[in-house]
């Protein structure tokens, strides 16, 4: 196995859990990752993943349809080159941003309950709650939230300016 093909193996078994993905989905989209702004075409797809026509044919469909892969012509050529479409990454972090939104908020809300909770009981008093856990959590996700969207506000200028 080359190392290429390790890679698409690995990167395909965590875009097909991450993603909730058919493995062979997956591998498309690890292939196409891997490939660049070059692309593949529809038969190195066939041989590298060493799949039928007609499987690379529903997943290419499928990918399409879900706005993940385009592809582009070569004048003089008939052949189409598959690529990620250029905005997927800036479209998978907007959705983990949003998604660490809904956790802080609901941490949030654990942390106000709890706290409540605490101020009717005596501080040695059972079931008092230690709110560390949910403020370093908060802290991280605000922190990771941060990075994240200096990352993608980088990805976005980059592709205006392609």
């Amino acid at each position: 196995m080359t190392k290429k093909e390790r890679l698409i193996e690995k990167l395909g078994v965590h875009i097909e859990s991450k993603d909730q993905l058919a493995p062979l989905a997956a591998r498309i989209l690890s292939t196409l990752i891997l490939s660049g702004k070059k692309g593949s075409t529809f038969e190195s797809l066939v041989s590298e993943l060493s799949a039928s026509k007609s499987t690379i044919s529903t997943h290419l469909t499928t990918l399409q349809a879900a706005n993940r892969i385009t592809y582009h012509t070569k004048c003089g050529d008939r052949k189409k080159y598959f690529t990620l479409v250029p905005d997927v990454m800036i479209q998978s972090m907007t959705e983990m941003l949003n998604k660490w939104k809904s956790e802080r908020e609901l941490h949030l809300e654990i942390m106000e309950y709890k706290k409540e909770i605490n101020e009717n009981l005596d501080k040695n008093e059972e079931g008092h709650f230690d709110l560390e856990f949910h403020t370093d959590y908060i802290e991280f996700l605000d922190l990771a939230s941060s990075a994240m969207q200096k990352l993608r506000q980088k990805l976005t200028d980059k592709n205006k300016n392609e």
